[in-house]
């Protein structure tokens, strides 16, 4: 979606929240009540506006609601905050009280907004990204009845322009991966048909080369169909337990002539006495030889690779350590985005879709997947399963 088309939305979306809010309010609430006539309900704990509407339903029903709302006084004093607008500021419960709009926010352009709202007695709507928390809110104020109070109601697109970001970014990978090996196909299909087929040493290594790209662009597909279904549907395969020791010891001698090609050493730990994982074999073993392949691929020459295997609590830790090219801090929490690559030349091989799967595998798992890493001196991929009672 497009992000204006987005903002759109989320403009008229907020208008007609502040309507309602605004009718349900009534922006009578700091009027008295006759306690002879509701006496009852404020013993129960309930108060009601002039149209007879309990104010603390209406306080339940928006501490339910994902924007924010503030009522403001004309002073400037915070009179209410709902449990969205806490958490979008980072306010504890209580916190707010007797505190100015601008100590709440902490943020110029949104108390300026108010303050528009305030001279002008009109409602006031404005797109704004704050300085201190990096976030982008829809903000609308609209002044009550008397101008007495002010409702301000905010919308966080943050997490939104985030996918929105991701999705383009995964739009653009999927084209850049795709183009570079059908540009290949094409341009050999096209120097064969120019006359190279008749010569068949030619031909015989232009179609090897076809070959290897057409298995570069079947990998890519296989791969995006196995992130889809993993992704919709989790994983089917059955489960059982697992000899971990086993199981490293098989990834690692699949990989061991790539990482003796380079003269990298591989080094495994295992504790023992661990009770078995129950896991989808096959699975978790696609995510070590992704994690060893990538710790071969960036570490130079005579490196070192570390894999170890522990009780942690009630999970089962495994880490592959690399002292290979590492990655910096910027680019370390996008890794595990679909098509992302650390390398931006985007020439070494892969689909770019190995850690976006395994994220996706360990999680089926009840685990958890993550990177630590310093640039220039290596890094550490692990992952956690929970064992057995």
């Amino acid at each position: 979606m497009d992000i204006w088309l987005l903002i759109l939305i989320v403009f008229l979306s907020s208008a007609v929240l502040l309507y309602l809010a605004a009718y349900l309010f009534g922006y009578r609430l700091n009027r008295k009540v006759n306690s002879n006539q509701y006496g009852e309900h404020i013993q129960s704990g309930t108060v009601f506006t002039d149209e007879g509407i309990p104010s603390i339903a209406i306080k339940r029903a928006l501490s339910e609601i994902d924007d924010g709302v503030l009522i403001i006084s004309e002073n400037y004093q915070v009179s209410y905050m709902n449990n969205a607008a806490m958490k979008i500021f980072d306010i504890l419960p209580g916190k707010w009280n007797a505190q100015t709009f601008i100590e709440v926010v902490r943020d110029h352009e949104c108390d300026a907004l108010l303050k528009k709202s305030i001279n002008t007695h009109g409602p006031q709507f404005s797109l704004i990204r704050t300085h201190q928390m990096k976030q982008l809110l829809h903000v609308s104020v609209f002044p009550g009845e008397g101008n007495e109070s002010y409702i301000v109601i905010i919308k966080d697109l943050t997490e939104r322009q985030r996918i929105e970001q991701i999705r383009k970014d995964l739009v653009s990978n999927i084209a850049h991966e795709f183009r570079t090996p059908i540009a290949s196909i094409r341009l050999l299909a096209e120097t064969l048909l120019q006359g190279a087929i008749n010569d068949p040493s030619v031909s015989t290594d232009f179609l090897k080369k076809m070959d290897i790209e057409s298995i570069k662009l079947q990998q890519m597909t296989d791969d995006l169909n196995q992130l889809s279904v993993i992704e919709s549907d989790g994983l089917t395969a059955e489960k059982g337990v697992a000899d971990v020791g086993r199981l490293i010891g098989q990834t690692v001698e699949r990989l061991r002539a790539q990482a003796n090609h380079k003269g990298i050493s591989i080094n495994v730990s295992v504790e023992t006495g661990m009770p078995g994982p129950v896991i989808d074999k096959a699975a978790i073993e696609s995510v070590l030889m992704n994690l060893l392949h990538n710790a071969i691929k960036y570490t130079g020459l005579d490196g070192q690779i570390t894999i170890k295997a522990m009780k942690d609590g009630n999970t089962l830790l495994i880490s592959v350590t690399d002292t290979g090219i590492g990655i910096s801090t910027e680019e370390l929490p996008r890794i595990f985005e679909r098509f992302y690559k650390v390398d931006k030349s985007r020439n070494t091989e892969g689909s770019g879709l190995g850690l976006a799967i395994s994220k996706h595998i360990i999680a089926s798992h009840g685990g958890k997947i993550w990177a630590e890493s310093v640039e220039g001196k290596g890094s550490t991929f692990c992952f956690t399963l929970p064992l057995p009672d």
